[in-house]
């Protein structure tokens, strides 16, 4: 119980810091989704499930966005709960392997692309927070090359216990099955706001892929860090 307060509280928190936020609901935080994501690879379904519900329920207290009782009961605890999915690969074997330097640069380097590039973009739209934001995820994958690329003074082992797959695998879980949740919440009950001659499945697919999958990128890149710090499952 203690660890879902303290998961639930520190996701809540960062769900204040906010990227940019869409009219009809739904945000980029600064990895708001990584604390739950963690929390159900450290505990399972059962216990991921039940705390992603709750933080759910403090989403709708804090900044409810209500049109009927269905869409609530869609929109919130059944959308942020799937989030617990990631739960799922909780007890997936993890890989016992030597993972080539190579790769870590490669990845490194597509993301430190990837958040200059959309910096670059946001900066065009004059988006101060979100060029900021884009920025320093630039400057931190950045130093997380420079690291890579500096010589060491100690051999690498030949092969440790990763938890890299399960924890990029859960997160694309757990993000999916928010984005369906919301998705067909967007095409039952928000199908009216479409612009003239546009499917609901097509807008709902965009508006709410405009930030699930910003959101998606910013936590895999965060669970790909606390996967390779081996704190996945500190202190379990």
């Amino acid at each position: 119980m203690s660890e879902i307060v303290a998961f639930v509280g520190l996701a809540t928190a960062l769900s204040y810091v906010k990227v940019f936020s869409l009219p009809q609901g739904g945000s980029v935080t600064a990895g708001s989704m990584v604390p739950l994501i963690w929390l159900s690879l450290r505990r399972g379904p059962k216990i991921g499930l039940f705390a992603c519900a709750v933080y759910g329920l403090v989403q709708l207290a804090l900044e409810p966005f209500i049109f009927s009782p269905a869409q609530v009961l869609i929109d919130y605890p059944i959308a942020f709960g799937a989030l617990g999915l990631a739960g799922f690969f909780s007890r997936w074997p993890t890989t016992r392997l030597r993972v080539p330097a190579s790769v870590d640069k490669s990845i490194a380097i597509a993301f430190s692309v990837l958040f200059f590039a959309i910096s670059c973009y946001e900066l065009t739209q004059f988006a101060v927070m979100e060029t900021l934001f884009f920025l320093w995820l630039f400057a931190l994958t950045f130093l997380l090359l420079l690291w890579l690329y500096t010589p060491k003074p100690w051999k690498e082992p030949e092969e440790y216990r990763s938890n890299l797959i399960p924890a990029l695998l859960g997160a694309a879980v757990g993000i999916s099955g928010r984005f369906l949740a919301h998705f067909a919440s967007g095409v039952w009950f928000f199908g009216p706001y479409a612009p003239p001659g546009m499917s609901p499945i097509v807008y709902s697919a965009i508006y709410n892929g405009s930030y699930i999958v910003p959101e998606l990128i910013v936590t895999m890149y965060f669970m790909y860090l606390i996967a390779k710090s081996n704190v996945l499952r500190a202190y379990r």
